[in-house]
């Protein structure tokens, strides 16, 4: 498997070392974004989260969904304007 953002940019084939955890895109070490989320689950009246943090790994348009709050519109999928007649 091949980076995708690599091949997106400059057509290079770069190995992938990692699998994005929103869209499931092939990443390499350069595209590669790391968050350690604390993870909740339900427990009873005990502990509810987990001591150590969780690891995902996300592409950078993931990674800035999340962070940000608001969804990332790659370019291929901006809105085209309607034909002037």
């Amino acid at each position: 498997m091949n980076c995708y953002d690599c091949y997106a940019a400059e057509e290079a084939a770069t190995p992938a070392v990692a699998v994005c955890h929103g869209c499931h895109s092939g990443l390499c070490p350069d595209h590669l974004r790391v968050i350690r989320p604390e993870l909740h689950r339900v427990n009873g009246l005990g502990v509810s989260h987990s001591p150590a943090p969780a690891r995902q790994l996300l592409c950078a348009t993931c990674h800035a969904a999340l962070t940000t709050g608001r969804p990332v519109r790659p370019a291929a999928q901006t809105p085209r304007t309607a034909p002037v007649t």
